[in-house]
């Protein structure tokens, strides 16, 4: 089984760009940017900065199985524009399934609202998710 944590980020910024703070994902120790090889690209988590209460609190909840994503497709967007944090920009997504005693990620890709899912991340096999660690790695959020 993989683990899950979230770590304090900081957002490396360049000229016009809006520094920001977040928490971003660490499976079985190693940053998930990295593992998808999207650590030189300009995405951030959802978590620590926020557009607003009630949708931080949507995301939370959507991550933690409590309600459905709010995207066409269903997925789950798990990196984003870091000044908008909208699917309009494009975003990393993924499928998050519930197992019962597992929750496993996996179908990464590239996806926007007007174009679909336009790349995947082939190469990237599924996390599987001990229930309780995933659970517990959102109670610092």
């Amino acid at each position: 089984m993989d683990t899950l944590i979230l770590n304090k980020a900081t957002r490396k910024i360049g000229a016009n760009q809006t520094p920001r703070e977040y928490f971003d994902f660490f499976v079985s120790g190693k940053s998930l940017k990295t593992i998808l090889n999207i650590d030189t690209a300009d995405y951030i988590t959802l978590f620590g900065w926020g557009i607003n209460q009630e949708y931080n609190r949507h995301v939370l909840n959507v991550f933690r199985l409590k309600e459905k994503s709010k995207i066409d497709s269903g997925r789950v967007m798990i990196y984003v524009c870091p000044e908008c944090g909208d699917i309009s920009c494009g975003a990393i997504t993924a499928i998050i399934k519930d197992y019962g005693d597992r929750i496993i990620w996996s179908e990464f890709g590239y996806e926007t609202d007007y174009g679909g899912l336009t790349e995947t991340f082939d190469q990237i096999e599924p996390f599987e998710f001990e229930r309780a660690n995933y659970f517990s790695a959102f109670s610092k959020v």
